[in-house]
Formats: C-alpha cells, sequence, structure tokens
C-alpha cells in the first residue's frame, strides 16, 4: 500500500537539521514510546483547560524556572499563545499597537477578533533587518491613546534582541499592557547572558520550545507575570487551540525542562564555545559573521548562527540542501540556522563540510577576485509599506476574487502575505497592492509565500466590494 508520509519522513531523517525543531533527532527523555502514551482527558490524567493533577505541576515547575506567576502549556505552538495573549488584553474594535515585523499569527488573530493593528514605526539595521524602537512605540501610543495594549518582538530570526525593558517602560507609563512574542527565546530561561520577556517587564509573554529546545513541534509555554488573571487567560486559550491537546507535545514540553535543569548549562555553554571556533573557520572560506553591527543598544543571542553568503542566501541554502544538510531560512544575502542542543558536535561537523563544499563551488563558479549572486535571491522586504484602504477585519472576510500577482497593483488585498520564513508580512489584509509588492509577488516562487492560493494567485477584494 502507498504510505506517502511514512517514506518522506525516513528521507527527511537521513538529512542534516539546522531547523526547528531542535531536537536534534533525539528525545529528552530516555524512552519516548508515542502511540504508547498517546491519551486524552481521562480520570486517570489531567485537563489542560482545568488541571489539577500532572498538568498543573508541569505548569508550576515551568512558571518557577521563568519567573512567572503562571505558566500555560501550549500544543498548538506559540501561535495559541499569541492568539490567547491577545484575546485576553484587547477587545473588538480597540486598537493594538503592533510591530511591523509581527509575526502572521497576530494580524489573524486581529482579523478574526475585529481587532486593530497600528504598526509602531519601523527601523532597520544596516543589513535592513527590521526593528522597533521604545521611541517608535511611545509614539504610536501617544497618537492612538485608546490602543488597548501593546506587542512586541523580543527576538527574531536573526537572533537579535530588542530593546525590551526600554520598551516596557514606555508601555507601562501610558497605563498599558506589554505582550511579547518571545517564541525564539525559550531558553533565555535557563540563560545567565540574556534575561528573559517577563524579567524585562512585559505581562504575558509566548516561547516556543520547539524552536531551541528538545521538545515537540508546536511545544510552547505561554507566561504571566502577577496581576494576570491566569484563569481568563485560559479560558482564552480553550477559545483558540483543540479541546483535545497533546499529551506527547505536553510530556515533551516538560521533559525539555527536565533536560535543560540536568544538562542545559553545559549544553549551552558547549554550544556557545563551538559556534565561536566554527565562526572564525567559516569566515575563512569567505562566510563572515552575520550578526556582527547589531544597532545601538540592542545585541544579538549568539547562540543563533548566521553567516553572511557572498554567493547569495538562497544559493548557499540550496547548495548545503545538496549535501543533505538543511538550512532555517536564507534572505538575499544569508543563511539562519537552528543548532540543536542535543548532538551539536556531530551536526555542526555535517555542517562544516557541507560548506566547505559550497565554497568549493561557488569559487569555482566566480571570476577570480569578486563575488556574484550565482542564482536570483529574494528580497527580506519591500522597500515601502502599502497603505490600507479596508479595515482588516472586513477586507480578510470579504467576497474575493483571484488575481494574478503582477497584475494586482491598485488592488485590495483580501489576504496577509508574507515569506515564510520568517512569517512576516509585506501586506496584510485591506492594503492596498503596490507595483513594487505586484512585481516581487510575481517573481518569486509562490511556494514561498503565506497568503496565495495554490495557484500562486493573490486574493483581491471583488471591486464592487472595494
Amino acid at each position: 500500500m502507498p504510505r506517502p508520509m511514512l517514506h518522506m519522513l525516513r528521507r527527511v531523517a537521513r538529512r542534516t537539521s539546522l531547523h526547528m525543531p531542535a531536537t536534534g533527532g533525539k528525545p529528552p527523555c530516555r524512552f519516548f514510546h508515542a502511540y504508547r502514551w498517546d491519551t486524552t482527558e481521562i480520570p486517570q490524567t489531567d485537563d489542560l483547560y482545568q488541571p489539577t493533577g500532572a498538568i498543573a505541576q508541569a505548569e508550576a515547575l515551568m512558571a518557577n524556572r521563568a519567573g512567572a506567576a503562571a505558566t500555560l502549556l501550549l500544543s498548538g505552538g506559540s501561535t495559541a499563545g499569541v492568539h490567547a495573549m491577545l484575546l485576553y488584553a484587547a477587545k473588538r474594535g480597540q486598537e493594538v499597537i503592533l510591530p511591523r515585523n509581527v509575526h502572521v499569527s497576530a494580524l489573524s488573530l486581529c482579523a478574526t477578533a475585529g481587532l486593530v493593528p497600528v504598526f509602531a514605526e519601523p527601523s532597520f539595521t544596516p543589513e535592513g533587518r527590521l526593528f522597533t524602537t521604545a521611541a517608535a512605540y511611545a509614539a504610536a501610543l501617544d497618537a492612538h491613546p485608546g490602543a488597548a495594549c501593546a506587542f512586541a518582538l523580543y527576538v527574531d530570526y536573526y537572533g537579535l534582541l530588542s530593546d525590551l525593558p526600554a520598551i516596557a517602560s514606555v508601555v507601562h507609563a501610558r497605563g498599558k499592557l506589554l505582550l511579547c512574542d518571545e517564541a525564539h527565546g525559550a531558553y533565555f530561561n535557563w540563560r545567565g547572558d540574556i534575561p528573559n520577556a517577563l524579567a524585562c517587564g512585559a505581562e504575558m509573554a509566548v516561547q516556543s520550545a520547539h524552536k531551541t529546545l528538545p521538545a515537540l513541534t508546536a511545544g510552547a509555554w505561554l507566561h504571566a507575570a502577577p496581576g494576570v488573571d491566569a484563569g481568563r487567560l485560559r479560558a482564552m486559550l480553550r477559545m483558540v487551540q483543540t479541546s483535545s491537546p497533546s499529551f506527547l507535545t505536553m510530556l515533551s514540553l516538560d521533559e525539555a525542562r527536565v533536560w535543560m535543569d540536568r544538562r542545559g548549562q553545559a549544553a549551552l555553554d558547549g554550544l556557545a564555545r563551538r559556534l565561536v571556533r566554527l565562526r572564525r573557520k567559516a569566515a575563512q572560506l569567505g562566510y563572515t559573521d552575520g550578526q556582527a553591527s547589531p544597532p545601538d543598544g540592542m545585541r544579538y543571542d549568539a547562540l543563533r548562527m548566521v553567516l553572511c553568503a557572498p554567493e547569495g542566501g538562497a544559493q548557499l541554502a540550496e547548495t548545503l540542501a545538496k549535501r543533505r544538510v538543511d538550512v532555517e531560512m536564507a534572505d538575499a544575502a544569508h543563511i539562519v540556522c537552528i543548532v540543536p542542543l542535543q548532538r551539536t558536535a556531530r551536526v555542526l561537523r555535517r555542517f562544516w563540510r557541507a560548506l566547505r563544499y559550497a565554497a568549493r563551488c561557488r569559487d569555482a563558479s566566480r571570476p577570480k577576485g569578486t563575488f556574484h549572486a550565482l542564482a536570483p535571491v529574494a528580497p527580506d522586504r519591500p522597500a515601502l509599506w502599502p497603505q490600507r484602504r479596508m479595515p482588516l477585519h472586513e477586507a480578510a472576510f470579504a467576497p474575493c476574487e483571484p488575481v494574478r500577482p503582477a497584475l494586482a497593483a491598485g488592488r485590495i488585498s483580501a489576504a496577509t502575505v508574507g515569506l515564510y520564513p520568517p512569517g512576516v508580512a509585506w501586506m496584510t489584509a485591506g492594503d492596498e497592492v503596490t507595483p513594487e509588492i505586484a512585481m516581487l509577488m510575481d517573481k518569486i516562487p509562490p511556494e514561498r509565500f503565506f497568503g496565495l492560493d495554490r495557484d500562486g494567485m493573490l486574493p483581491c477584494v471583488r471591486q464592487e466590494n472595494a
């Protein structure tokens, strides 16, 4: 009988993963019997939405580690946590202050819950990476004093850390709640060099354990500071997450905590040392550190590996993939790798061999003494942001029609669209499609995008409804 999923996963398991989930292909506990231990809410287990037993104990242990008043286990990923936080903090029709590089999950909740997104003015690193300053949040909140809350991204795909204490200060000075997407920072709970989001002043923060820790995909934590009504927050979670959460995913969250409590410090220190050596060797091949120039007052998480690719990030990722090494993402000039805390040495050895192969391929195909892109690479973002023509929650559910991206300029998008990864929207539902975005969508392979339909067409609001 055909078994496409089994064959696909067997093939993938033979490759080297430098992307999430960060398990290294190994469970954090000695035994992990997936089918035997898969269960549901019965008197002998517990109920995530009314926990009194093992789930309550696991959440309390994690809350203690994170410095939280309460922690909720998530089997629906950080997306479920983002949705629950926003539902807790804002009511239909209220404005919420967002960074431009907010994850698409926040915009999806705004559409379904009728919240009004207001973007703080973005800033850019020398490489063109987005970040948002405390001053930009202050300006947005002053211009929109009725906003219910502010939402911040603490650490992005590149490991760039925002100045969250300063952001928290301006948000709290205006009497607002600060919600935080800390998806890429689950291991901050065990780091001595980087405080987690709650320690920086956030009222609520979500962390994707599967992004940096040995937890199963969609395993995440939602942390709440003192003063947050944990019972109401759990009620919001129940609205956006399955009523049958995965006990295996929740088990992996608890075991990831145990593993980190036992071995995390040594693993983190070992990874840091290995990355220092690897960056030094990679630079000798022409692949320099992509975290070399953080903005003033900001810094990078050194455990996120970002390398500059002279041949272009997409081309380097493609060459590495031919050697069965898969990275987390590539942009126009870089690759981004998530290195697991388990089997770290073996993973980095395989990566190093593949990187040397890529350097030989690059050098063989370029004129002596020069670097050039070997293949077209995708831009990270449009140069200009589009203008809103219709409320997000109206456009997302308005009658729509598919339009070829090249012909969509001037139309109102019915979809929130961007590249994944990193899941940052170029435009949201209700925005007018700019000529630049239309051109970029037409040139980049449609499978790189979220928001386009399966034929690569852009859903646009029908003209009579615009």
